[in-house]
């Protein structure tokens, strides 16, 4: 009754309006602390590879951002990133997602990579001084773009199927350089993330259950999620901090479950994992299925991971929830180890892990994702550093440096097994800028985790 009442919608919505202007001026927001990644991954195999992986995957994504902040359309002195063509409008979900996802995700890693010494501005193609004077102005654009902010344009974002995902990204860029910020500003980011992490208050998480071998909900319960954490870590003191930080625990946690875990009593966070739980999202196979299909290995792999959940509770000084290492050691076990029999699966069957680094892709749809190489190096390294590969037959380690070295030979020309896919070129060099963050953290011992071996 109370979505189809819009008078009810719209004194909710002044009321959000109302609350989310009156608290943030004065908001706190917890330091990154940025010495803990002082010294770099020194001698560090592991490190030196996401070193080397990055080197190659930046080339010309400085000059990328830089064009399309350029380019966009201007609305007074903001840029509105949000503005869809005519010819999408029938489609305005999906034109959202492709306006301000890439630049939420390009602005935060090209500062990443800034703030940690990693960019180069002779590959990337652009000046890190340019990028800095003008992320302020990106900034504001996105965040003023947002409903609860009122908009620039004929088309703002929010209060949709992947808005808190950009949100949380928004966040994490902000938070990022937060004393270059004017009070303005400020506000206008804190106003999107409460909004974005409080419409879910109250809910619980949808799960597919039977239907995850079609249309698994994991990673849309790990996006959100990951707002949730990012506002509960960010927001100092905010009367929703616990709130959030309970939601965050209790998506993730509908994300990564199997049915086994069901009617588990294991104490994960400070509860039994059955108190959290309405369903579960992974099959007992410890894999997904989407788009009509199982397994899907990009799916399984975008269902568990929360890398840069991890490493910014930790420059935050935060302990990150245990939740998040949850099943991670059976799932990635699975590429592994896990045998897929033809059929039913695609021939020749076998591990999704082939030993000359190459992927089996059981299914016969979607082919082209097991060229995105960045997914598989990117759990190989958290496998390798929280020693959820414990049990498998070969090791993360190995399979980071194999992996990551067909990453290169691909940027370099070389053949490989399976050809980069060009999704998002942008996504290799997100996904080791993170990965080196991690190894950083963990050479100086600055990761503030509980062993995984001890929540599974």
């Amino acid at each position: 009754m109370i979505r189809s009442n819009s008078s009810f919608l719209i004194i909710i919505h002044l009321v959000l309006i109302f609350c989310s202007t009156a608290v943030t001026a004065e908001q706190k927001v917890r330091p990154l602390d940025w010495s803990k990644l002082e010294g770099g991954v020194g001698e560090d195999e592991l490190g030196a590879m996401c070193k080397t992986v990055l080197e190659h995957t930046q080339n010309g994504m400085g000059k990328a951002w830089l064009e399309k902040v350029e380019s966009a359309r201007r609305v007074g002195e903001l840029l509105d990133f949000g503005y869809i063509e005519p010819s999408r409008r029938k489609g305005r979900r999906r034109a959202m997602e492709d306006c301000i996802r890439p630049i939420t995700t390009s602005s935060r890693t090209l500062i990443l990579a800034i703030k940690t010494d990693q960019y180069r501005e002779e590959i990337a193609g652009a000046p890190a001084a340019k990028i800095k004077e003008l992320l302020p102005l990106v900034i504001r654009s996105v965040a003023k773009d947002h409903m609860i902010n009122g908009g620039i344009g004929k088309d703002t974002w929010g209060n949709t199927w992947q808005s808190a995902m950009w949100a949380g990204n928004l966040g994490q860029v902000a938070w990022i350089i937060w004393d270059e910020l004017s009070l303005e500003d400020r506000i206008l980011v804190t106003n999107l993330l409460v909004y974005e992490s409080d419409r879910f208050l109250g809910t619980t998480p949808p799960t597919s259950d039977e239907k995850s071998v079609t249309d698994t909900k994991g990673e849309e319960n790990l996006w959100n999620s990951t707002c949730l954490l990012t506002a509960s870590t960010m927001l100092l003191d905010h009367p929703h901090e616990q709130a959030w930080l309970e939601l965050a625990i209790t998506y993730f946690l509908n994300a990564v479950a199997t049915p086994h875990d069901l009617n588990s009593h294991q104490m994960v966070d400070g509860k039994p994992l059955s108190e959290r739980l309405n369903g579960y999202c992974i099959t007992e196979d410890y894999a997904v299925g989407n788009h009509g299909v199982y397994p899907h290995p990009s799916y399984t792999s975008s269902s568990y991971l929360n890398t840069r959940g991890l490493f910014f509770c930790a420059l935050a000084d935060v302990k990150p929830p245990e939740a998040l290492f949850y099943n991670a050691a059976p799932i990635y076990r699975m590429f592994i180890d896990h045998q897929w029999s033809a059929p039913p699966h695609a021939a020749p069957g076998g591990t999704i892990y082939k030993a000359d680094g190459g992927i089996y892709w059981p299914i016969e749809k979607e082919t082209e994702r097991a060229g995105r190489y960045y997914k598989w190096f990117n759990q190989d390294i958290m496998a390798a550093t929280y020693g959820f590969d414990e049990k498998c037959s070969t090791k993360g380690r190995d399979w980071a440096l194999q992996h990551g070295q067909l990453i290169v030979d691909a940027f370099t020309g070389k053949p490989i097994p399976v050809e980069l896919e060009s999704y998002h070129k942008g996504a290799f060099f997100k996904t080791a800028l993170s990965c080196y963050i991690i190894r950083v953290l963990h050479v100086n011992n600055q990761g503030h985790l509980k062993s995984p071996r001890q929540i599974q």
